[in-house]
């Protein structure tokens, strides 16, 4: 696992066979899920699968539960409690309370949340989602379940407003922000394209549901060699202090945020390495 994440790569928590294969196809960061790409049927043989896999020495992954309101959720979130994944992502997170519920119940041990922010009633509390608790490590753009409840189309244009409310409720409180999957898996430029969009608008990465698109996610999240050598700069002129105040490099002005901005530009480029 990264250290800093670029890239979510899904697998079906139904498919052992598939777990160590998705961990080792280049993503920063794989999400077993327990919810959409598990079958009612298969829910707790599927838990059981992530749980062992889990115990064989496998923490560093995300798992997705079912929604912390349903009982199968609960039952998620109680059994991962037990083994520690590094991650565990929330599905359809509603509200600042369902992360006050799993915060008691991680109480314990330092597995970090992730809440899939994928409904109006979501986006309207993302902010009090996100700074809910110091376990939330991401906020992340749930776009196919969204676009159903708003009745809009499942593409860039019409999601932009929400796109753009999760920015601002994740950078306010300080938590990375993760796209959804790009879901046409044979349309390379259309991935590029819409993570090179999300990028500049300020996402941090970008689900893939095959591990195929995670080359192009990386790519799309790679600093240019222009931004690498003006971070270094930065970096360089304050000593590599965040708080440094106020210099000018190569004439321009340059305070924390941007000595911010530069720390993360290197750490982009080095994950690319």
């Amino acid at each position: 696992m990264s250290d800093i994440i670029r890239s979510l790569l899904f697998v079906p928590g139904s498919k052992p066979d598939r777990f160590a294969k998705a961990q080792n196809a280049g993503a920063d960061l794989t999400c077993i899920d327990l919810e959409d790409a598990v079958l009612p049927t298969d829910k707790d043989s599927a838990r059981q699968a992530v749980i062992e896999y889990i115990q064989a020495g496998n923490r560093d992954v995300c798992v997705r539960i079912n929604p912390l309101v349903t009982e199968l959720g609960l039952t998620d979130l109680q059994a991962l409690a037990a083994v520690n994944p590094a991650y565990i992502m929330l599905a359809k997170c509603e509200s600042a309370d369902e992360i006050a519920k799993a915060s008691q119940i991680l109480a314990d041990n330092n597995s970090q949340l992730i809440a899939l922010v994928e409904t109006p009633t979501g986006l309207d509390n993302a902010y009090s989602i996100a700074c809910a608790s110091k376990k939330v490590a991401a906020l992340m753009f749930g776009g196919a379940d969204m676009s159903a409840e708003l009745r809009c189309d499942f593409s860039y244009e019409p999601l932009l407003f929400v796109r753009s409310q999760l920015v601002l409720a994740a950078a306010k409180a300080k938590v990375d922000l993760i796209d959804v999957p790009y879901v046409n898996i044979k349309d390379e430029a259309g991935l590029i394209n819409e993570t090179q969009k999300v990028k500049a608008l300020g996402y941090t990465a970008k689900a893939a549901i095959h591990p195929c698109q995670i080359a192009a996610i990386h790519q799309a999240f790679s600093p240019t060699a222009e931004q690498i050598e003006y971070a270094n700069a930065v970096m360089s002129a304050v000593d590599g202090k965040e708080d440094a105040g106020v210099v000018v490099v190569n004439g321009r002005m340059v305070d924390r945020p941007i000595i911010l901005a530069s720390k993360r530009i290197l750490q982009l480029a080095a994950a690319a390495n």
